[in-house]
């Protein structure tokens, strides 16, 4: 007698194994597109709220400039550190680090915002240091989610469409950012400009972690 699986019980069985690892790479392509989002995002969300944050914290036009500056030098000095950092201590775990960093840095910004405590001067320094550490976020964040595209999709349509996905992610961050910035200026307060990363940047974590 033959044992040979039938070709209908094969399928099925691929099927059924399919559907899971479906979810499971799913989930993982929302997770790290995101984090790019997040990335990308913020880097110019700030822009469009920086005359309201110059009226409230008193910042002169040059002090200004590094409310960006700030978080675009540690990012893109960070980045193969970053990386090379992912190598060693593992993708996955630097990733978490990196997204709870970064949120942890937008809530420091936020209650340095809402607090003129200490004086103008305190308080500038505080959310320019907070803007780095979210750049030193930002630069574990985006080589590693690269890293866990190509270790994660295997090689051919699933890793082709994962990357296709985090360049639109990075593509359109900016402009997205450029909007949100001046959606949230408008209608709510130029502080949260600093603080919508903050429950992004957790779900995105423990979403992670839970995968």
């Amino acid at each position: 007698m033959s044992t040979t699986q039938p070709a209908t019980g094969r399928a099925a069985a691929g099927g059924a194994v399919a559907g899971p690892v479906r979810r499971h790479l799913g989930l993982a392509l929302a997770v790290i597109a995101t984090a790019q989002l997040m990335v990308v995002l913020d880097a110019t969300i700030v822009n469009v709220a920086l005359p309201d944050v110059q009226r409230a914290l008193g910042f002169s036009g040059t002090g200004l400039e590094w409310v960006v500056n700030a978080y675009a030098l540690t990012f893109g000095g960070l980045l193969l550190l970053g990386g090379r950092a992912g190598d060693i201590l593992g993708r996955r775990r630097m990733f978490i680090a990196g997204i709870i960093l970064f949120s942890l840095a937008s809530l420091a910004s936020l209650a340095s915002l809402a607090s003129l405590a200490g004086g103008f001067a305190t308080t500038q320094a505080w959310l320019l240091a907070a803007r780095a550490a979210q750049g030193v976020g930002a630069a574990v964040i985006a080589p590693t989610a690269l890293a866990l595209i190509t270790t994660t999709f295997p090689e051919g349509p699933p890793r082709n469409r994962a990357m296709g996905v985090y360049s639109a992610m990075s593509i359109g961050g900016a402009a997205v950012g450029l909007m949100a910035g001046g959606l949230l200026t408008t209608y709510l307060s130029w502080r949260w400009v600093l603080f919508v990363n903050v429950p992004i940047g957790i779900a995105a974590a423990l979403s992670r972690r839970g995968h």
